[in-house]
């Protein structure tokens, strides 16, 4: 299921990226040149949004099970292997974050 939504995150990421691109005009003579594109930074905002998001919908899936237990629903530890997948995209997102940060210069 988490695959499913971070593939059609994927796919809405790339198609806003390919809708926002700068369009070239024809008589450049009139219009300034279009700046050279960077998408080693662009690539690495994406990652980051992306992963801050399913980290944050993992964290919310897990407390839901969790409590589930809390209220008398009987909780057996079903849900248990959702935090872990929710650090490590935390820590992804993190990681493309600062490499974003350090990028967006040069």
């Amino acid at each position: 299921m988490i695959f499913k939504i971070l593939m059609l995150l994927l796919v809405v990421a790339g198609l806003v990226y390919w809708i926002k691109q700068p369009r070239r005009v024809q008589s450049a003579a009139q219009y300034r040149p279009v700046p050279a594109r960077r998408p080693v930074f662009i690539a690495l905002c994406i990652a980051a949004a992306i992963s801050a998001v399913a980290a944050l919908l993992t964290a919310l899936l897990w407390m839901g099970g969790v409590a589930g237990g809390v209220t008398g629903g009987g909780y057996h530890g079903e849900a248990d292997f959702l935090l872990p997948v929710s650090g490590s995209l935390l820590a992804l997102a993190i990681a493309c974050g600062v490499g974003a940060f350090l990028k967006r210069r040069g």
